[in-house]
């Protein structure tokens, strides 16, 4: 039976959806870890393009896979896209080679960017694709699903708002590897950042578990449609 390809940068962003689902090895790249069920094959490797594509390729190396998503967390780039929304994506934008993708919703744009953006890049990614909401993975994944020939979608979870003002996040990413350590030590000493960060992290776990939640939701739905077609 074909499944779908999850694609994630952390296990947090998909902690519920792996806990009752089967753990495999990926040894070509074990940055990559991979979880399955009957219905889907879970996949993350780190922040960013290259991670993206690395879980992409081994989410499509387990077997039969008709469609890869990206999810996980995305910041806002405008005031619509509230902190611990869930949105669909009609579109993904490259911000590097300026690709298009569509990404099977209509919940606006999003662009996919090399670094974590700051308020100000935040500002200026808005005006100029006229976007909805940035992340560092989504196109990576939409490049994958192309050259496999299979349809891409996009779920994420608003971990920031457009105007949040946080640390530099990309000072505590390790070859897409996020140190909460070195971020939780960087701001025990910060209190001015402390409510800012309480903030965003209530705001994360929440749009993560209704994001999850979602995602459930939608395999199921497919899993019905896929039913009645054959």
């Amino acid at each position: 039976m074909a499944r779908v390809g999850i694609i994630a940068a952390m296990f947090r962003e998909v902690h519920p959806l792996v806990r009752n689902m089967e753990p495999l090895k990926f040894l070509p790249d074990r940055r990559v870890q991979l979880y399955q069920s009957k219905n889907a094959v879970i996949a993350y490797a780190g922040m960013g393009h290259e991670p993206a594509a690395a879980a992409a390729h081994a989410a499509l190396s387990t077997g039969e896979i008709d469609a890869l998503v990206s999810v996980g967390w995305a910041g806002g780039l405008n005031p619509s896209a509230v902190a611990g929304k869930v949105v669909h994506p009609m579109t993904v934008i490259d911000s590097f080679s300026g690709k298009r993708y569509s990404a099977g919703g209509e919940g606006g744009t999003l662009v996919t960017v090399q670094l974590v953006a700051g308020v100000e890049e935040k500002r200026r990614l808005g005006e100029q694709y006229q976007g909805d909401y940035v992340d560092m993975e989504a196109a990576a994944v939409a490049q994958c699903a192309a050259e496999a020939g299979i349809p891409f979608h996009c779920f994420k979870a608003i971990s920031d708002a457009h105007d949040a003002r946080l640390p530099d996040m990309n000072r505590f990413n390790r070859n897409g590897q996020f140190s909460a350590w070195r971020f939780i030590a960087h701001i025990a000493v910060r209190p001015g950042l402390w409510r800012a960060v309480s903030d965003m992290s209530k705001a994360s776990l929440d749009s993560r578990d209704a994001l999850c939640r979602h995602l459930e939701q939608w395999i199921a739905e497919r899993q019905v449609t896929r039913k009645i077609a054959i």
